[in-house]
């Protein structure tokens, strides 16, 4: 979805469109940006120093890449290169913290892959040490991470515990051996079983897992087989997500047999299989595409009013700006999101010569920030009452939801149909988050 958090931002208007050569997933909307393009965009967030921010960080390595992956990711297993991606991550962290005014408080810290827990302890306790002395972590901070299920122990989550990690998501993809095969990535179910029951015992606050709709030998029958599997393992929430090949941009996926695709339709049928079974198990459906638990805080978030929607996906506040740091990372800012350089020498030649690594970048106008913050408004709170629209506005934006039969009109109210809430997913989300941001 083409989408955007918070109020006008700085205007780009006279600076010449540039599209970039490498604009790996912010696609064609997307124009050439640098350190100086960003300076006006730090500078309104550093004339708000009470305002909560979070932080991105990509850690891109994995052991091996399967045919699902569609993240800025780099196979290493050498210590030498993650080691040299720690220290200038350090120094990605210094600039962006002068950038925004300081050790400036955080709401959130995220680490995204990748697979991030491919990185040994002491790469990870020394980025914690980075972090720390760059931004304040208060102990209402949330720090989130994805894991890679085939790369965790019991003492690496006790670990992660310790480091202060509180919420945790599996990157499952799928439970059926099929499916696993023909993207190779193989996890069984045991694994997973043992995995959940470590971290369990570990007591994160969240566990998540992921599932995605569209992966090649996918069928409406093994969908309805993975949904019962998937719920046995009892995760606090699931985001379910439409996986699209796209070889152009991620080449690896070249290897996807375009035969093997489910159709439109079967997407549609088993999307309607995972709502159908997480509601039948107690679930609450959180925005488009994601299923809690009741006492879960996006579930809280959403009968509250308070779920939001930004470049990390659902989160229960409205107003938190991401910075991103690391490879490829993605930021977003009131009026503009970016994505760093996914080149990993030039992101090091970038970094070691003191400039920030931004590549790529969203930047929309006026009208445009405050369309994509009305459609996040309706997301995330599945009725919006159009009072701050003039009628041209509501005419072009919200009654072409309404002759679809995404949404309708009771009064003075727009609402999401659950039409709109089975069919919207697969046209304004995406498995990957640079496409998903928009």
């Amino acid at each position: 979805m083409k989408s955007t958090m918070g109020g006008k931002g700085p205007s780009l208007s006279a600076q010449p469109l540039v599209r970039p050569s490498e604009a790996l997933s912010l696609g064609e909307h997307a124009i050439r940006v640098s350190e100086a393009t960003l300076k006006p965009f730090f500078a309104q967030l550093k004339a708000d120093p009470q305002a909560d921010l979070a932080l991105n960080v990509h850690l891109p390595f994995c052991p091996s890449r399967c045919l699902s992956c569609d993240r800025v990711a780099v196979v290493q297993h050498r210590d030498e290169e993650i080691t040299r991606y720690i220290t200038n991550l350090d120094k990605e962290l210094m600039l962006t913290a002068q950038a925004v005014g300081g050790q400036r408080r955080l709401a959130r810290v995220h680490f995204s892959g990748g697979s991030p827990n491919h990185l040994s302890e002491l790469a990870l306790a020394t980025l914690f040490s980075h972090i720390n002395r760059h931004f304040s972590i208060q102990s209402a901070t949330q720090i989130s991470m994805e894991l890679n299920p085939r790369r965790t122990s019991r003492a690496q989550l006790n670990f992660l515990k310790g480091l202060g990690v509180g919420q945790i998501k599996l990157e499952v993809r799928d439970v059926d051996a099929k499916v696993q095969r023909e993207i190779g990535r193989i996890q069984s179910l045991e694994l997973l079983e043992d995995v959940i029951s470590i971290a369990h015992g570990v007591k994160f606050d969240s566990l998540g897992m992921d599932y995605l709709i569209g992966l090649p030998g996918q069928t409406v029958e093994s969908c309805e087989q993975s949904m019962d599997a998937m719920l046995s393992l009892a995760p606090d929430w699931l985001v379910c997500l439409p996986f699209h090949r796209r070889e152009s941009v991620f080449q690896h996926q070249i290897a996807v047999d375009a035969n093997h695709l489910p159709s439109l339709a079967e997407r549609l049928a088993m999307f309607n299989q995972v709502q159908m079974a997480f509601d039948a198990a107690g679930y609450e459906w959180v925005g488009l595409n994601v299923f809690a638990k009741p006492e879960h805080e996006l579930s809280v978030a959403q009968r509250t009013g308070k779920l939001g929607l930004n470049v990390l996906g659902y989160v229960p506040e409205k107003a938190w700006s991401v910075l991103g740091v690391g490879l490829g990372s993605l930021s977003e800012l009131p009026g503009l999101i970016y994505q760093n350089e996914a080149n990993l020498a030039n992101w090091h030649t970038l970094i070691e010569s003191g400039l920030l690594p931004a590549h790529s970048a969203v930047v929309p106008d006026e009208s445009e920030v405050l369309r994509r913050k009305v459609l996040r408004g309706l997301i995330c709170r599945q009725s919006l009452t159009p009072a701050d629209l003039t009628d041209a506005q509501e005419t072009e934006w919200l009654s072409p939801l309404v002759d679809q039969g995404f949404a309708r009109k009771e009064q003075s109210r727009y609402l999401l149909t659950e039409l709109g809430r089975s069919v919207l997913p697969h046209i304004w989300t995406d498995s990957s988050p640079a496409f998903r941001a928009l």
